[in-house]
């Protein structure tokens, strides 16, 4: 193989930066991309900051990164700065292409062997990959110089690729040098184990997630009038958070813990809860102890949401004015998420049909509303709950069989205030 295409053997380019090439601003951003992809908690943002720094780090115009998929590969973010400025946009989408040794992507995934081409174009005979040059044609692009790292865990197994394409020098388009592999290489790594770190992270908050859900179906089987209940008050909880300033993880917290509002339910017995008339004195106080159980079902676990949800289902029963249950808590004194879910909930219900009433019409339920704020409510979320009432209304309308919820909610606007 001659030197249009090096093969870059990790003996020689390691993680030991050779010391007359050694840069001490490329350093300090390996460095720093390690600290900050540490924090990174979504695979969006990771992979959005991995890009930015190839770039900046080599002067390149694209990068793409691939995660290995059994027998594909996955293109899970794609850059070409010349390509987004032509089309004032990212004209990439999440794509995957077969994990094929005769790509130079399936190649390098393949071989664990990272590639040097000066151009793609211009390969020499007798090498087992080929470039695709179909992608250049469709949007007139003309790849070039390319410089292509496997991504390894610490145990070396190949997790992806990143794919540099067309370093820039003086204004011209020129090969990637031998001195930044070993700078990319280390790029490589970091993106690698962030990448299988926030995998194994999502695949576990994805299994507590769906042991909550079935917890909370178990419930909903319990107490057969909740049906799509919890799906709709948890989504204007955490609309009501976002409003606040709370940014998305925040959010989708708040919106897993406050399904779990009434999970105590589970052991209110079903003479109780399921009574279709009024329930007497003794029942009350049995119906008023779910908040308790729900609390002390969760309180225990370390999950964020799961503590999320034990606050909320001890607090959503509090009033404002401090003659709630069970603790009786006035004002700043509730948590801020049982104030919030008791608002979502207490409107979700009195729109909906229940064994024991009808749906209230839509208006009737915004007058309550009002009407509660300072007594039940906290009067701020109130108005934060009204000022946002047509994306509440979105969400209603959006997840509901449409059966049980007040016809008002087919209209396109209501009053808010």
């Amino acid at each position: 193989m001659d030197e249009s295409v090096k093969v870059i053997k990790k003996s020689a380019a390691g993680l030991a930066l050779r010391q007359e090439h050694a840069d001490a601003e490329l350093l300090s951003l390996l460095v720093d991309t390690g600290l900050v992809m540490s924090e990174i908690q979504d695979f969006e943002s990771a992979l959005a900051y991995a890009t930015e720094v190839a770039i900046k780090m080599t002067n390149c115009e694209g990068v793409t990164i691939y995660e290995t998929e059994e027998n594909t590969l996955h293109g899970l973010c794609s850059r070409n700065t010349v390509l987004e400025r032509r089309m004032q946009n990212n004209p990439f989408d999440s794509f995957r292409i077969p994990l094929d040794p005769q790509t130079i992507a399936g190649h390098v995934a393949l071989s664990n062997q990272a590639l040097n081409i000066r151009d793609v174009y211009q390969l020499p005979e007798g090498v087992k990959f080929a470039f695709s040059p179909q992608f250049d044609e469709m949007v007139g692009y003309r790849s070039q110089s390319m410089l292509v790292m496997p991504m390894c865990d610490t145990q070396s197994h190949v997790l992806g690729v990143l794919q540099l394409i067309n370093r820039h020098k003086n204004g011209e388009i020129v090969p990637f040098e031998d001195w930044q592999e070993p700078y990319i290489q280390a790029l490589a790594s970091q993106v690698g184990v962030v990448l299988r770190n926030l995998r194994y992270s999502n695949e576990l908050q994805r299994s507590r997630v769906e042991t909550v859900k079935k917890f909370i179906r178990a419930s909903e089987f319990h107490d057969t009038d909740t049906g799509l209940h919890v799906e709709r008050m948890s989504r204007f909880s955490a609309l009501l958070y976002e409003k606040l300033g709370y940014g998305p993880r925040e959010c989708e917290v708040m919106r897993l813990g406050s399904m779990l509002h009434d999970v105590g339910k589970i052991c209110i017995p079903d003479r109780v809860l399921k009574k279709p008339g009024k329930l007497n004195g003794e029942e009350w106080e049995i119906m008023k102890t779910h908040t308790t159980l729900g609390y002390e079902m969760l309180i225990d676990s370390e999950s964020p949401f799961l503590q999320v949800g034990a606050c909320v289902a001890l607090s959503h029963h509090e009033r404002w004015d401090g003659s709630g249950y069970p603790r009786r808590l006035a004002g700043s004194e509730i948590p801020l998420e049982g104030r919030i879910v008791a608002i979502a909930d207490v409107f979700d219900a009195l729109c909906s049909k229940r064994c024991y009433k009808a749906s209230w019409p839509l208006e009737e339920v915004l007058q309550t509303i009002r009407d509660s704020s300072g007594s039940h409510f906290d009067p701020d979320l109130v108005e934060l709950f009204l000022s946002n009432i047509e994306e509440i209304l979105a969400i209603q309308r959006k997840y509901s069989s449409g059966a049980h919820l007040p016809k008002e909610l087919e209209e396109s606007s209501v009053k808010a205030s």
